[in-house]
């Protein structure tokens, strides 16, 4: 069996353009995270709770033992009274201290999804941005219309450039230009329009 005589002309696999065609649309343009970025978020995303857990644990210790060690004492020599439980209702900062240092240690890792947001003509589609720190609130997944959105790449001597999103009323999202995959002044062009 042969291949059927196309005259010359190679199939390209997509349509034709024709003249009652829409006009082609721009193509969105995803901005992601750069892998080390991500990884670095990772890691502090890790070690902070992790940290704050066992700097809760030793705090608690060192409660218990200034509260313990006079109880047992004043018990020892004067005898035991019962107002002296009261002292021992002091356990209770210790103990509150331990349950909340045993969380922070199981807490599971936050992780950065790969796109950080995705800009069509008409929307700005941001994906949720968790919080390293686990005691600021993560920004939640939101769309923006382009129209009313400003942009700018503000300098910074101490992380270098930022891309800064505004919209009135919503909360401003902000970006640290060196995570990004594509220039931040690429982006800011994109969304202005130009």
């Amino acid at each position: 069996m042969t291949a059927p005589d196309l005259g010359g002309a190679v199939p390209t696999g997509g349509a034709v353009p024709t003249g009652d065609a829409p006009p082609a649309t721009a193509d969105p343009l995803v901005v992601r995270f750069r892998p080390e970025a991500r990884q670095d978020f990772e890691r502090r995303a890790a070690r902070d709770p992790a940290r704050r857990g066992r700097a809760a644990i030793a705090l608690a210790l060192l409660l218990a033992l200034l509260v313990l060690v006079p109880w047992v004492a004043v018990t020892a020599t004067q005898g035991f009274e019962p107002r002296g439980l009261v002292l021992l209702v002091l356990f209770a900062v210790p103990a509150a201290l331990v349950v909340w240092g045993r969380r922070s240690l199981r807490t599971g890792t936050a992780v950065l999804s790969p796109v950080a947001f995705v800009v069509t003509a008409d929307e700005i589609r941001f994906e949720p941005l968790p919080s390293a720190n686990s005691a600021l609130a993560d920004a939640p997944a939101a769309v923006w219309p382009v129209p009313g959105t400003t942009v700018e790449v503000r300098p910074s001597w101490a992380v270098g450039d930022r891309l800064v999103l505004r919209r009135p009323g919503a909360r401003r999202r902000v970006y640290l230009a060196a995570t990004l995959d594509v220039p931040a002044a690429t982006i800011a062009s994109r969304i202005s329009g130009g």
